[in-house]
């Protein structure tokens, strides 16, 4: 971690319906301030917002979940890592901690499970109050195509050698800090097969994820990594989510960002989050 304010920075465990689940928080001790909840992608952890959860601590609570089958949160069999699974652990959090109307963020895998939480997709629960909702190229699309075959390219490197995975991370993500390649490298070796396969395989049972977008009532923004750096929102897809969202939502795209926006412009990232919630002194 390099920022000034990692000192802010806590490593907790909680019980949830589910089993128990690691989180990392900041300044969750000022309960008078508004919260805000970080979702993680497939072989990812809480460790992917080591930059960003203090960027966001200057006026939020920040708390980060490590996502069910990763980081040090519970390792459930298959049959267990539906989009509603990983929605209902988002949920979960948010009520156990009593955080009102948090800000909820999610990249890619949870982008996708912040979609189905803030639609209340497949559900007969409420929906949670959100203040607004912050999509970082969702992975909309996680239950096309043959699983195995999808889940390869994020399987191939769990649990390989540290040493390996700092430079290959480092020279294919060179706008990385280390804090970044640091935590996904520690993620690689909590991550299981298992799980990530068992993600793709059961992703589709919510059905398509755009659509959903039309459901949600909580302001939000819609953050496109470049098109031509492995987006997950092609064009097609960039237009239909666009008209889907709510009223008074942004849709943004960021020109020389790769999938992982919040760690390959960093600094563009949190300007576009910190102007959609009005925090204006980034």
């Amino acid at each position: 971690m390099t920022d000034s304010r990692d000192t802010l920075a806590q490593s907790q465990m909680i019980n949830l319906p589910a089993g128990r689940f690691h989180y990392i928080s900041w300044r969750a001790e000022r309960t008078e301030l508004p919260s805000v909840v970080l979702l993680h992608g497939v072989t990812s952890s809480a460790q992917s917002w080591v930059r960003v959860g203090p960027a966001l601590a200057d006026r939020y609570r920040v708390y980060a979940l490590d996502m069910r089958g990763h980081g040090d949160s519970i390792k459930p069999a298959r049959g267990a890592y539906s989009l509603r699974h990983s929605a209902d652990d988002a949920m979960a959090f948010i009520e156990a901690l009593g955080l009102e109307r948090p800000v909820l963020i999610g990249h890619s895998w949870g982008g996708a499970t912040a979609i189905v939480l803030a639609s209340g997709a497949s559900t007969s629960k409420p929906v949670p109050n959100l203040a607004q909702l912050i999509l970082e190229d969702p992975a909309h699309n996680l239950g096309r195509g043959d699983p195995e075959k999808r889940a390869a390219d994020f399987t191939k490197d769990i649990g390989r050698p540290a040493d390996e995975l700092r430079s290959e991370i480092a020279a294919a993500n060179p706008s990385w800090a280390e804090a970044d390649i640091e935590g996904k490298i520690d993620a690689l070796h909590k991550v299981t097969r298992e799980a990530v396969v068992s993600i793709f395989c059961e992703a589709g049972q919510t059905g398509k994820l755009l659509p959903l977008l039309a459901n949600i009532t909580t302001r939000t923004l819609l953050m496109r990594a470049d098109p031509t750096l492995s987006s997950t929102l092609d064009d097609a897809a960039w237009e239909q989510a666009k008209q889907y969202l709510p009223a008074h939502s942004r849709a943004v795209q960021i020109t020389g960002a790769a999938h992982n926006i919040h760690r390959s412009k960093f600094s563009e990232f949190v300007q576009v989050v910190k102007e959609f919630l009005h925090v204006l002194n980034v």
